[in-house]
């Protein structure tokens, strides 16, 4: 499901339950296209996302920890001034339509009380939010800045009088009396009802032609509230439901609210997409690399294929020197016998070549394929090696949390992918060494979070009696469980654990090996990360992201 007008509705009674009434106590912008509200509502602290993002674009209680940007941005400047310590009066859904309204109150320098409007509009990539006055009906500043050559609809600038976007004149199927819809196809309902997305319409159609009407399908939506992740049975992707759809296969996750819901929906969506935009640069220029080390992969491959045919330039070779009295000056063929298998083979000659230059001729073919199948395989090793670490980089992108990502640049740094940027150098401050967890049974376990801090944990940091785990042939961090004699609980959670910091994290029943450090070996001149081992044993294992929270160190 997408975040439609039916999931916004359920959004807005979840706000006004938890935060109306609440004082705004902080307003942070960690992103680009996202807002942070810290609202003290029944004695406790909650943190509201609005986001303007162009995918992932919300309204939603967040528990996700945001970093403050030493320098506000200057979106977050006038919220500061304006509604610092506001009160929230009310949430409001623009009838059934994706635009959120926050009701709120605050005083200014001189005590007297103005009312605002924060509005966050839904729209993919014309998402956007707003601080509203109510007594001038004007902008006072917003998240997106558009100039007026790139919207000639409304204005989108401070100062300008805010303007909803262009209506879709559609029926609100919270507020119309109920309506006899059975011969309405999901298209149908989508055409005439306002804020139906494909899955709810879907939805709705197969519930309505059970002979249940709009207003029993309205009053299943606000009475049974259920936040669930589950596949699609349409599309065979997972979703986020606010109910339970019988369009859906099994259910995944079913969580305590909308919030938890999202949370856990786009964390990774969200956390990808932030690294993205920091290494685009990077990943461009390895993606660049990457293409590159696999064509000369295939290049060497198919040299190495030729090679296939040495012996035979070397046995024709023999067989014109042995059979030279046969051959005929200015001949271009032969068949003569092989002596080996008493096969007949017909030899190609060069008619101008005497028969001793065209028996040397295929000995000079046969030495020249044979000298460099050396040098094919010694290129076809180091850029098969070049290629299965720039995929470790890039996997590892896939599941490092956006701090670690300047541990990865330099690593890049320091294996000549990437060069050093000079200005604005400053000292780094010394970072811990990978990523500390500890087992239900008390055992302690790190993940190197790069491929440097893999070097580091399984070489020189980890014990020899230490047990080490990877996934099996896959991209993903080195684990180091700190004991030489784990218990069975241990090693499925240090595996676990494994799985979950790799490129098999969205997958199931992951293969991970496991054995002691002493066992492990890097080779002279290897990539970082790259280690070779014997002796290993394997264990399956189900990523989790909620026992690798649980078991994570604080």
């Amino acid at each position: 499901m997408s975040f439609d007008g039916m999931f916004t509705h359920a959004m807005v009674n979840e706000l006004n339950q938890n935060l109306r009434g609440g004082r705004i106590s902080k307003i942070q912008q960690p992103f680009a296209n996202e807002l942070i509200l810290t609202i003290r509502s029944n004695r406790k602290n909650r943190q509201l996302l609005l986001s303007a993002h162009p995918s992932y674009a919300r309204v939603q209680i967040t528990d996700q920890p945001f970093a403050n940007p030493a320098k506000p941005s200057t979106f977050v400047m006038s919220l500061r001034k304006y509604i610092t310590s506001a009160i929230v009066q009310d949430f409001r859904q623009l009838n059934n339509d994706r635009i959120v309204m926050i009701d709120l109150s605050a005083k200014n320098e001189l005590g007297d009380i103005h009312d605002y409007t924060l509005i966050t509009e839904i729209m993919a990539r014309h998402s956007n939010i707003f601080l509203i006055s109510k007594e001038t009906g004007k902008i006072v500043d917003l998240i997106k800045r558009v100039s007026p050559e790139n919207n000639t609809f409304r204005g989108l600038l401070p100062g300008d009088d805010y303007k909803l976007p262009p209506a879709q004149n559609k029926i609100n199927p919270f507020s119309t009396k109920d309506e006899n819809l059975k011969n309405l196809t999901a298209s149908d309902i989508r055409q005439k009802y306002e804020g139906i997305g494909l899955d709810t319409s879907a939805e709705m159609e197969q519930f309505i032609g059970q002979g249940h009407s709009l207003d029993d399908f309205i009053s299943m939506y606000q009475d049974n509230i259920h936040p669930n992740t589950a596949n699609s049975k349409n599309k065979h992707k997972l979703g986020f439901f606010p109910i339970e759809f019988a369009n859906t296969t099994d259910e995944v996750n079913t969580y305590s609210s909308l919030g938890e819901l999202l949370d856990n929906y786009y964390l990774d969506k969200a956390r990808l997409d932030r690294i993205e935009q920091q290494t685009k640069s990077i990943t461009h220029r390895l993606d660049i690399i990457l293409k590159k080390d696999k064509s000369k992969i295939k290049k060497l491959n198919k040299q190495l294929q030729q090679t296939d045919v040495m012996n035979k330039y070397n046995l024709y070779g023999e067989l014109l020197t042995t059979y030279m009295s046969q051959i005929k000056h200015g001949s271009s063929s032969i068949t003569l016998t092989n002596y080996y298998n008493n096969e007949e083979v017909t030899i190609k000659l060069n008619p101008e070549y005497s028969p001793s230059l065209n028996a040397q001729s295929y000995y000079k073919r046969y030495r020249k394929l044979q000298n460099s199948i050396p040098h094919i395989k010694e290129q076809l090793e180091i850029t098969t090696n070049e290629v299965n670490y720039l995929e470790s980089v890039l996997a590892s992108l896939e599941y490092v949390d956006i701090e670690d990502v300047d541990g990865i640049v330099d690593e890049l740094i320091d294996s000549g992918y990437i060069k050093k940027k000079r200005k604005n150098a400053r000292k780094k401050r010394k970072k811990k060494i990978g990523e500390n967890f500890q087992t239900t049974n008390g055992v302690e376990i790190t993940v190197g979070k790069n491929n440097l801090e893999n070097d580091q944990l399984t070489m020189k940091i980890a014990q020899k009696n230490h047990y080490w785990f990877h996934v099996k042939d896959i991209p993903g961090s080195h684990v180091i469980l700190k004991t030489s004699d784990p218990d069975e609980d241990s090693i499925t959670q240090a595996a676990t654990i494994a799985a979950y910091y790799s490129k098999a994290r969205d997958s199931s029943k992951v293969p991970v090996d496991y054995v002691q450090v002493k066992h492990i070996r890097k080779p002279n001149g290897a990539k970082p990360g790259f280690v070779i081992f014997e002796g290993q044993k394997t264990i399956l294992v189900d990523p989790d992201r909620k026992l690798v929270a649980d078991l994570k160190e604080d």
